[in-house]
């Protein structure tokens, strides 16, 4: 049974690799202000982000297996502080690459679709990265900054949806609230994109650090659809109104920060790795939402949100 470390435990992907891990490995679940509670799991506080935390609290855990899922995700907040940003997105990576090394676990970074422009779309990892925004520019840093400290890493870019921990909205929750409250929203019709359910990447990850994988792969579903279209299948799929939703341009809802436009991922190197994702239609996933919620997993996943406080640290440096 391998000691699986996952930073950002109580982010979206984070808390469902946490669930999908537990109870077939040791976990350790390493939050920064929004500690989790699940039976087996231990859970630390601790900022990440702080030089030499890392580094100590990996001497501590001794994993044998490390997901960094912790990371600076809200867009227009990452404009608005591209030094905070930075710091998270970028000096944080490194920091936990350094630590991964220094203990010789095996490390999984979770990067994003959003290192592209989106004026091609369709990547591949081949494809030059050329970021448009604050989000996107600090995100690649740190897959760099990873590479560099840790060549043996293992970087994902992905694009995710599922039932999140934390009192916060992923965009299908955001959805699924509107049209469950018969609201009219708004789907952007020429932002495209190829998301993958957080349960099925959680799955994905653990066979693949289970294998020893190294290098950048793009773990994605198998659809490159809008984010109309994705809540047009939500809709279908839950059996709500989907007219509700209204096709709109995101250059028409003010954002701060850029957006691309055409994010799709390829998986072909997965596949010839002999990792057959590419069938995991969005149909598929949709449809494992919906049964997670009928089986009350959605309600589990947030029953995983601690009241009280988290472990403390193994050490009096670590901060929270």
């Amino acid at each position: 049974m391998a000691r699986l470390l996952v930073t950002g435990a109580s982010g979206l992907l984070g808390a469902n690799l946490v669930l999908t891990a537990a109870g077939t490995h040791e976990v350790v679940a390493v939050c920064h202000r929004h500690p989790i509670r699940l039976d087996g799991v231990r859970t630390i506080c601790a900022d990440l982000s702080q030089p030499g935390v890392a580094g100590r609290l990996f001497q501590e855990e001794l994993p044998e297996w490390v997901v960094h899922c912790a990371a600076a995700t809200d867009v227009d907040a990452c404009e608005e502080d591209p030094e905070w940003a930075d710091r998270l997105n970028r000096s944080m990576a490194g920091e936990v690459a350094v630590a991964t090394r220094g203990v010789g676990a095996r490390l999984t970074h979770i990067s994003t679709d959003a290192v592209f422009d989106g004026e091609k779309g369709n990547y591949t990892e081949d494809d030059v990265p050329t970021p448009i925004n604050t989000y996107g520019r600090t995100k690649l840093a740190g897959e760099r900054a990873v590479l560099e400290a840790y060549p043996e890493a293992m970087v994902v870019r992905t694009n995710i949806f599922g039932w999140n921990v934390q009192q916060k909205q992923s965009l299908a929750e955001w959805f699924l609230a509107n049209l469950e409250a018969g609201q009219e929203c708004n789907g952007y019709e020429d932002v495209w994109i190829t998301p993958i359910l957080a349960n099925d990447l959680a799955e994905i990850l653990v066979r693949m650090l289970a294998t020893g994988m190294r290098g950048l792969y793009h773990v994605a579903g198998a659809d490159c659809v809008s984010k109309y279209e994705f809540g047009l299948k939500l809709a279908e799929v839950f059996g709500l109104d989907g007219s509700l939703i209204r096709p709109i341009s995101v250059d028409e809802a003010g954002l701060k920060a850029r957006r691309p436009k055409r994010l799709c991922l390829r998986t072909n190197k997965m596949n010839m790795h002999g990792r057959e994702i590419g069938g995991i239609a969005i149909r598929h996933g949709i449809i494992r939402l919906r049964d997670l919620k009928t089986k009350g997993e959605s309600a589990r996943v947030r029953m995983v949100a601690q009241t009280g406080p988290a472990q403390s640290p193994p050490s009096g440096s670590l901060r929270d």
